[in-house]
């Protein structure tokens, strides 16, 4: 499920589907947080505007941009006809590995609404292509050269890293296996060539059982597709013979096993048949190589797990992400602020555009050592070196920590350390206080605050602190004031701102048909 996205793969089918009919009666009844659904189910004209123009188009629906009415706010929308879902399961499981999974290189969902005929899937907006484009682009000015070869070697390490990143969170913290990695489900964020990337289309993704790490049903893409995968009997190892797969074309703009059929392809995945020919592969490092042979190892139990691949010494190349000297600062003039203005902060986080939180973004990511999306005490460390945050670590970790997890989300950190200068802005605070103001008064009520804090003597606290004309309840005015008050994250750093050789070539080849998703049961 992709923002964006031109083709999706087609969805795992078998046994009894529901019928239209059924279809139109059901409401999806994932599972999905709360803070995630603005309106489930609901209008989505009320709180968007949907351009006409179809972006990208899909099996079961079609991708528009839509704007957001208060913030303006850009996104990609992506509708999904409730008639042409076969498998209800399918896409509610889709839809709850989306919400929950929280990684600045996996697209993130930004509202769900469903209506009598459709469901409609606000994420983040891509505008920078798939990384399939990107390789094709960077092949065919390779070949213009007379020299054969894709991605700069640095490009290709920093991009494999960042999926390697993103996979090691989906495998250690949610049991979540994606079963289909390949160039056509990576976006990137915008068209620059530094620009972040996104995985998308969860749509043949697996929660693991607790009870087996074993799958078999035979899903994915035939060139990137692990052998054990066409043997029914794996793991989620086949993400990791997936990416090298990936680092494989991003190098020299052609996968490992080539065939004209699918069957000629599986027969080379099977006897793991592949080389480097000197031509293309001259100017590739030694180290590079290594990392390609250790991912695709045939025996998926000597491949490596996304948090041992990070360790090869191919990254090593890669220069560090910088550790921004603000985030002291901003960290304990977090901690001092009301919950109030936390909890706003965080509202206003989910909403920020790319540029706004590009630099925080690669702090977070490099202060995330073990790659979970959170960061625990430990890894805060590496920012406690700022004058007296050492000594009050644990009440920074109080402070950020919203719900009590003892490690700070990465939406939590973007709410700490984002500009003053972007959230004092009147349409991110007008965003929220109508967050706080449910039932649309114009006011912020006891009331109001209690249901979402959940505790009516902490909300009565927020009002006598923030209402200072003394009639029990907090209007706009005095909500801004509580927001542009001067704190220690005013003192924030000013530039903050955010020739002849018969050449392979890559096609975008079908998704698998699969087997009964049962067989797994």
């Amino acid at each position: 499920m992709g923002a964006g996205k031109s083709k999706s793969s087609n969805q795992e089918s078998g046994g009894k589907s529901k019928s239209r009919r059924s279809w139109r009666k059901t409401k999806i009844k994932s599972k999905i947080p709360a803070t995630c659904i603005s309106g489930f189910p609901g209008n989505i004209h009320s709180k968007y505007k949907v351009d006409k123009k179809i972006i990208g188009e899909g099996h079961y629906g079609e991708v528009r941009r839509c704007v957001n009415l208060k913030t303006r706010g850009e996104f990609a929308l992506k509708t999904i006809k409730k008639v042409k879902v076969k498998r209800v399961e399918y896409l509610e499981r889709e839809i709850q590995i989306l919400v929950t999974v929280k990684h600045p290189n996996i697209i993130e969902v930004v509202d769900i609404f469903e209506d009598e005929k459709d469901l409609h899937i606000v994420t983040e907006l891509c505008t920078g292509g798939e990384l399939f484009d990107r390789i094709i682009e960077k092949t065919k000015k390779s070949q213009g050269n007379n020299v054969i070869h894709g991605f700069s070697e640095r490009d290709a390490a920093t991009l494999i890293r960042k999926t390697l990143h993103a996979i090691e969170y989906c495998h250690n913290e949610h049991d979540i296996v994606h079963r289909d990695l390949k160039p056509e489900n990576f976006l990137f964020k915008t068209k620059d060539q530094d620009a972040e990337v996104k995985i998308i289309d969860f749509g043949l993704s697996r929660v693991l059982d607790d009870n087996s790490p074993y799958m078999k049903t035979k899903v994915g893409t035939p060139y990137y597709i692990a052998p054990e995968v066409l043997k029914r009997h794996y793991t989620k190892a086949c993400d990791i013979w997936s990416i090298g797969v990936i680092a494989y074309i991003l190098l020299c703009g052609y996968p490992p096993f080539y065939g004209d059929t699918d069957s000629d392809i599986f027969t080379k995945i099977m006897s793991c048949d592949f080389n480097f020919p000197a031509y293309e592969w001259n100017h590739v490092s030694a180290e590079a190589k290594d990392f390609i042979v250790m991912m695709l190892n045939i025996d998926y139990k000597r491949r490596p797990t996304a948090t041992e691949a990070l360790q090869h010494r191919w990254f090593n190349k890669a220069d560090p992400m910088p550790l921004s000297t603000v985030v002291g600062p901003k960290l304990e003039a977090f901690v001092g602020m009301c919950k109030l203005k936390k909890v706003a902060l965080q509202v206003i986080a989910e909403n920020l555009k790319e540029d706004e939180i590009a630099k925080m973004r690669e702090v977070f990511v490099s202060l995330d050592k073990k790659k979970t999306g959170v960061l625990t005490i430990d890894e805060m460390t590496a920012v406690a070196d700022y004058p007296g945050l050492m000594r009050q670590l644990e009440d920074v970790m109080d402070g950020i920590d919203l719900d009590g997890s003892r490690t700070i989300d990465y939406n939590a950190f973007i709410a700490a350390t984002m500009s003053r200068n972007v959230f004092i802005r009147e349409e991110y605070v007008r965003l929220a206080f109508d967050h706080f103001d449910k039932d649309n008064s114009g006011y912020i009520t006891k009331s109001n605050l209690a249901s979402i804090l959940g505790s009516r003597q902490e909300a009565q606290q927020i009002i006598g602190d923030v209402d200072i004309a003394g009639d029990g309840q907090i209007s706009l005015a005095e909500f801004t004031a509580m927001m542009q008050k001067k704190t220690a994250i005013n003192e924030a750093s000013p530039n903050e701102s955010n020739g002849g050789q018969v050449v392979r070539v890559l096609a975008r080849p079908r998704t698998l048909a699969s087997c009964k998703e049962e067989d797994e049961s």
